[in-house]
């Protein structure tokens, strides 16, 4: 398997002192009776959102409606912005290794990237693993922007003005999403926006952070490998463009893209690899690295969380702006 450079050499320090956050086990081969123990993990993400979101809350108008996807409706969350239009259109996956989550635990973010950046946001709910496999998943993401892009001006949105954003599985998502546009002749996004993506779900590259930050840092490794492998039929899977995009025979064609990243984050470098495959391919690029930042950090309620989502908010304002 080919070896890519990183972009750049990241510094390795440690946590920002005073940061907590919980620890959960993950089971080491995810069946579908885990089911039950992964919605306690979304249970217990929502009451987080709830407690640290108290007397943060943000009213925006809000619209839950259906996507078509594969046959199936699927549910996704419009988060409407007052502002004159027509307003830029984000479509933001959420995280969760594709097998936990929902649209309620990210409902704050999306209520905040909206309201800052007068941009109305449409957060699809997928079908999760281990019950559904690849590509599944990626596939109702690529049906929801282009469900957005037709129902845009219902929203006071502009369908030719996009950005599809993601954190950790849905920063997968995210370019995947932008590499089935270019592949199937459909017109990329404007700008994607991967927050601490998942690239690489073969495992088999052994890199730095995943040493030094690979247990205790909020994504062990360990737990990484169980989320890659249910999310897979078979090992073969793992390989494919659209599961792990690092190893897409090429990257060009992709749309700007600005990546945020988490320093102690097992991710990190495969991140960064990722990030030179797009620079060496010509792909307007920039990105920023949060110190002291474990993975997930936006979940959280940290100071560097909400700078990172007013970063998200610039680089949408800029696009409005063109």
């Amino acid at each position: 398997m080919k070896r890519y450079e990183m972009l750049v050499q990241p510094s390795r320090g440690g946590l920002k002192e005073g940061l907590s956050f919980g620890y959960v086990d993950v089971p080491q081969n995810m069946t579908d009776a885990d089911r039950p123990f992964l919605d306690h993990l979304t249970d217990e993400s929502l009451k987080l959102q709830q407690r640290i979101r108290k007397g943060k809350e943000i009213v925006i108008k809000t619209d839950d409606t259906t996507y078509l996807s594969n046959g199936k409706q699927k549910k996704i969350r419009v988060f409407i912005p007052d502002a004159n239009g027509p307003c830029p259109i984000i479509l933001y996956y959420h995280g969760g290794g594709f097998a936990i989550r929902n649209i309620d635990c990210y409902d704050y973010i999306g209520r905040y990237i909206a309201e800052k950046s007068k941009a109305v946001v449409f957060m699809p709910e997928y079908s999760l693993s281990p019950e559904n496999k690849f590509p599944v998943a990626v596939e109702e993401c690529y049906d929801a922007l282009l469900w957005a892009r037709e129902n845009a001006s219902r929203y006071n949105g502009d369908a030719n003005n996009d950005i599809v954003i993601g954190d950790s599985a849905g920063g997968n998502a995210a370019i995947v999403v932008s590499m089935m546009c270019r592949d199937r002749g459909v017109r990329i996004p404007q700008k994607m926006i991967p927050i601490y993506p998942v690239v690489d779900q073969t495992g088999l590259i052994d890199r730095k952070s995943q040493h030094i930050y690979g247990k205790n840092y909020n994504l062990d490794y360990a737990h990484m490998i169980s989320y890659s492998k249910a999310y897979v039929r078979n090992d073969a899977d793992l390989f494919h463009q659209y599961c792990s995009p690092l190893f897409a025979d090429s990257v060009t064609g992709l749309p700007s893209c600005m990546m945020v990243m988490a320093e102690c984050d097992i991710l990190i470098d495969q991140g960064l690899e990722f990030a030179k495959r797009l620079v060496d391919a010509g792909v307007e690029f920039d990105y920023r690295i949060f110190k002291g930042m474990p993975h997930d950090f936006l979940f959280y309620g940290f100071d560097e969380s909400y700078e990172a989502y007013d970063l998200i908010c610039d680089e949408i304002k800029k696009l409005s702006h063109k």
